[in-house]
């Protein structure tokens, strides 16, 4: 039984991005129904390389997170699957995510991510090897490939599904493209209906609308994660993915969770959340919380991460964004980040459903 329901809504692994503040962050916002760490090194996790217990810390919300490995090979991922699960139980995720989709040159030319794309018999070994070794949520996830012939994407995600996959995330680019044009949702679709695997959507989702599109299903109001936490919108055969991932639009409105879940809570078709949201505020709380949660040798760059996403929704998002990410310190961040909106005070507020 997977530890969210149909309908819901998933924070998106990212590297560098999605570490124990930033899920720290999202969850005094309004959490995700389910998130992912940023991705890891399986190779580096079993050789006890620096950080690792980093990358694979599951907190705030172990049960409701899945850490996500790449890995060169099936032996590789199986030990540290292994490996994991010796972690104190408190501490031990509710899943292993395996990365098929990282198009990044350094980490296909290992033969991780989206290298195994080309052999499926091969990367439905590592599935097989992952699920012998973990015996909780497992899934993986992945792009479209290198083209977009639909036939050979259904085949990949038939085999390595086969292998023992609780659900599998889509983000329906393909590898070259990073992220240009515009996520070809319609390949979601299209594998949700074909696929015996619950599908999760992933790719530009910013919107109330697109989650009921591409789900068919409407939150009704529900406690998050239990069953019947959703509705159809058009009859209880209504085709669509089983769920939604988002990514760079957390990092932008780190309280969107908190938006959708109030919009899918209300009666009303177009509810208005009296909220407002301080966006100086939520800034410098990432801030404390990098220092808090984060090796000294991370914070800087995961909080340059941050802003890169988060100012673009400023009126001077080019002229903020170069002030921060160029800033040699959290501190010194925290001051231009702060003297920004003595400048431009009406950019300080927002309502919870801007």
């Amino acid at each position: 039984m997977l530890p969210f329901s149909s309908g819901s809504i998933l924070l998106a692994p990212m590297v560098g991005i999605t570490n124990r503040a930033f899920r720290t962050l999202l969850e005094e916002l309004g959490s995700p129904d389910y998130a992912f760490t940023e991705m890891a090194s399986a190779e580096a996790y079993i050789a006890n390389a620096p950080y690792e217990s980093d990358y694979t810390d599951s907190n705030p919300k172990p049960d409701r997170t899945s850490v996500q490995f790449y890995s060169r090979s099936a032996a590789s991922l199986a030990a540290a699957c292994s490996k994991l699960r010796n972690n104190p139980f408190q501490e031990l995720p509710a899943g292993v995510d395996i990365n098929f989709g990282c198009s990044a040159p350094h980490i296909r030319s290992k033969g991780g991510g989206s290298a195994w794309s080309s052999d499926p018999d091969l990367a439905a070994e590592l599935v097989s090897a992952a699920r012998a070794a973990w015996p909780g949520i497992l899934s993986a996830k992945i792009r479209m490939g290198p083209d977009e012939d639909y036939d050979r994407l259904l085949g990949f995600c038939r085999r390595i599904a086969a292998e023992g996959l609780d659900f599998l995330c889509l983000h329906p680019r393909r590898d070259d493209q990073k992220f240009k044009g515009k996520a070809r949702h319609e390949y979601s679709l299209r594998l949700a209906r074909d696929l015996s695997c619950p599908l999760v959507a992933n790719g530009d989702i910013t919107e109330a609308a697109q989650i009921s599109m591409l789900t068919g299903r409407q939150r009704a109001g529900a406690a998050k994660g239990e069953a019947g936490a959703s509705t159809h919108t058009a009859g209880a055969d209504a085709p669509g993915a089983y769920a939604v991932m988002i990514g760079r639009e957390a990092v932008r409105k780190p309280w969107i969770f908190s938006q959708l879940h109030a919009l899918g809570s209300a009666k009303s078709a177009i509810p208005t959340p009296a909220q407002s949201i301080d966006r100086l505020t939520v800034g410098l709380r990432f801030l404390a919380l990098a220092e808090l949660y984060l090796p000294e040798a991370w914070q800087l760059e995961s909080a340059r991460r941050f802003f890169s996403y988060y100012c673009e929704q400023f009126s001077f998002a080019h002229h903020i964004k170069f002030k921060t990410m160029n800033s040699p310190s959290l501190s010194a961040m925290a001051e231009t980040f702060t003297a920004y909106f003595g400048n431009v005070p009406e950019d300080r507020y927002c309502s919870l459903d801007h």
